[in-house]
């Protein structure tokens, strides 16, 4: 069997790695010159002429994201290398705001998330409190909701402050999308992963995961040299544009006809 995968982003390497794992002869189109896609290296200067490498975007990962770390293992990063682990933490400028603190660091979730829930300066008591106990409420659920509700919804009983310096933030940045929009159930799914979930190789399930390399080296070209080496016929297309994709109608109806006949 064989396979085009059209760009060579994180999906479609992961598309490629998985094929190649299972016998699939590969090839990746990719237009750009630079593996990643949408999370990518790109090479650039400044004024006085001097190179730099920038990335397209800034991603930040989390120890809940199991298989995306494991398919980076996979490929043969040394995650301990390649990524900076930090324990969850949301500050604001002066200081305050949510950040677990140095000696629940190492703690196994959710008690690292609760402790620094516990301790955010900014916040009384009554709203961390309550935070806690919707969290608690919410497992108890099965992190399940009405498909139909909000994040704004399933969170109009918890403190403004909270709202504003948790709920809001966290929401943006996991789903791209405000709370009077976002689905409150994938929301939940985003909370059991990061804050009750297990985490992978090490890292907690709430650690924030930094890059130490540009965003093209953290993946994409460690998959690309994989599939080399392992991919058997897999061909990596950099540069070409795919601008139309059409179907082989008649190969497509070979095998139904032939199929009839051999009834």
């Amino acid at each position: 069997m064989r396979l085009a995968v059209v760009g060579a982003g994180w999906a479609g390497m992961a598309a490629a790695v998985e094929a190649a794992s299972r016998g699939i002869d590969v090839t990746v189109f990719e237009s750009a010159r630079t593996l990643g896609g949408r999370a990518r290296a790109l090479p650039a200067q400044l004024p006085d002429g001097t190179p730099l490498t920038i990335d397209n975007g800034q991603h930040i990962l989390i120890g809940a994201y199991s298989d995306t770390l494991a398919l980076m293992q996979r490929v043969g990063l040394d995650l301990s290398q390649a990524l900076l682990a930090l324990p969850l933490a949301l500050p604001h400028t002066d200081g305050s705001g949510l950040q677990t603190p140095a000696w629940a660091a190492h703690w196994p979730a959710p008690l690292d998330a609760l402790a620094a829930i516990a301790t955010t300066r900014s916040w009384r008591w009554r709203e961390r409190l309550a935070l806690v106990n919707a969290s608690l409420r919410w497992q108890r659920q099965g992190f399940q909701c009405d498909p139909q509700l909000t994040v704004a919804e399933l969170c109009a009983r918890l403190p403004a402050r909270v709202v504003q310096e948790l709920i809001e933030p966290l929401c943006v940045s996991a789903l791209n999308t405000p709370t009077v929009d976002a689905s409150a159930a994938v929301f939940l799914r985003v909370l059991r992963d990061a804050l009750f979930g297990k985490g992978f190789a090490g890292f907690s399930a709430s650690s924030l995961l930094l890059p130490r390399t540009d965003l093209s080296r953290l993946f994409p070209d460690a998959a690309a040299e994989w599939l080399l080496r392992h991919g058997g016929s897999t061909q990596m297309r950099i540069g070409t544009r795919v601008s139309t994709l059409r179907p082989l109608r008649n190969a497509m109806d070979a095998g139904p006809r032939r199929w009839r006949r051999g009834l």
